[in-house]
């Protein structure tokens, strides 16, 4: 006996692959239509022995970091720099190159020490 699918058995497949497919889109964090597929955490040990932990949201166009300061969790979006990745977020500033960062509390002034200076990530 040969067995023939049914005429609507593809169709519904083919809808039940692509809902999946946009459930998995819209999973993403984001914020309105900008979804984040990249999403790290990472966890850095600055001088004095001070911990801090900075979550990575990434798309094409898109960067943002979310850093917990006092306890508060503290939003700093992608800004230009000449080198390395800049994040501004209300009065703080996040710069990193490569594996280091420092944070500065931009309301000092220059001659004042970062609030986090020497950070590493650890591995």
């Amino acid at each position: 006996m040969i067995h023939r699918p049914k005429p609507f058995a593809l169709p519904i497949l083919l809808l039940a692959i692509c809902a999946s497919a946009g459930a998995y889109a819209a999973g993403a964090p984001g914020i309105d239509s900008v979804r984040f597929p990249e999403v790290r955490t990472v966890r850095y040990q600055c001088d004095g022995d001070k911990p801090l932990t900075v979550r990575y949201f990434n798309s094409t166009d898109n960067q943002a970091a979310i850093l917990r300061l006092e306890g508060k969790p503290v939003l700093a979006v992608s800004v230009v720099s000449g080198s390395g990745a800049r994040y501004v977020g209300g009065r703080y500033e996040w710069w990193t190159k490569g594996d280091e960062g420092t944070l500065r509390d931009l309301m000092q002034t220059d001659s004042n020490p970062p609030m986090l200076g020497g950070c590493r990530a650890m591995r």
